[in-house]
């Protein structure tokens, strides 16, 4: 169990970097986008230009937004900050507390994890579509930009996307065929329902020894009441002990 949640708390950390990466450059590229439209506006021809090499910049912020919110809800589902209405357990003892609290996980990771079947699925439909803009009419017929001979390539005018093909190529070794970027990105949300599904299950076996060995676990990121309401335990003992 301790292995696990080492694990668990590395791809905690890995998360959080990459979503601070992510972040850092969906605001770099929205600005520099930003700037290059005002200023080809002002008749800039150089503005214009550049604006052609931002091509993608939309589909990168769309798709980035994405990662960021599942990214995210990973997270929040690590610290255990997801939404939660915590009434009745604030009405039991810790034994039913952590006795509830793995029921939920259990019936949390089983919604996840169809959530995340049910959007790999339509993830799949969606990636085998192949738009024209990926496709090169050569020799050897139609083939994916990805596929096609160098030659066809270049008779076409065409260049292949070396990091979207190399993309391609790792998740075709796994099993999975995706045509576009667009398609390979969306991949984040069946990754992240798993994710979630076992950060919840992972959550229920830690609720479940809890309320074996008799409850009292603390919740994660919780503190004492005393801690959340800024009061001082030792100043209110001797508070308690002054004569008025």
């Amino acid at each position: 169990m301790d292995a696990l949640r080492r694990l668990d708390d590395g791809l905690a950390r890995g998360e959080a970097a990459l979503a601070a990466v992510l972040l850092l450059a969906m605001v770099v590229v929205a600005a520099l986008q930003a700037l290059l439209r005002n200023a080809a506006n002002l008749g800039l021809e150089t503005a214009n230009a550049l604006l052609e090499h931002l091509a993608d910049a939309d589909p990168f912020l769309q798709k980035g937004t994405l990662w960021l919110a599942f990214l995210g809800a990973s997270l929040a589902t690590h610290a255990d900050k997801h939404i939660a209405i915590d009434v009745l357990p604030r009405l039991l003892g810790p034994r039913a507390r952590s006795a509830l609290r793995a029921i939920v996980s259990v019936a949390s990771a089983v919604v996840a994890f169809y959530l995340a079947r049910v959007f790999w699925m339509a993830v799949l439909n969606n990636a085998v579509e192949r738009p024209l803009e990926y496709e090169v009419m050569g020799a050897s017929g139609v083939r994916h930009v990805c596929d096609a001979p160098l030659s066809d390539l270049r008779d076409a005018g065409m260049s292949r996307p070396p990091l979207f093909c190399a993309l391609r190529a790792l998740l075709a070794w796994v099993g999975v065929a995706v045509e576009t970027p667009g398609a390979a990105a969306q991949l984040i949300a069946p990754a992240g329902f798993l994710g979630m599904s076992g950060r919840f299950a992972l959550g229920a076996l830690r609720s479940a020894g809890e309320a074996w060995r008799g409850g009292g676990g603390a919740k994660a990121g919780s503190r004492p009441e005393a801690a959340e309401d800024g009061a001082d335990p030792d100043r209110t003992t001797r508070r308690l002990g002054e004569t008025p």
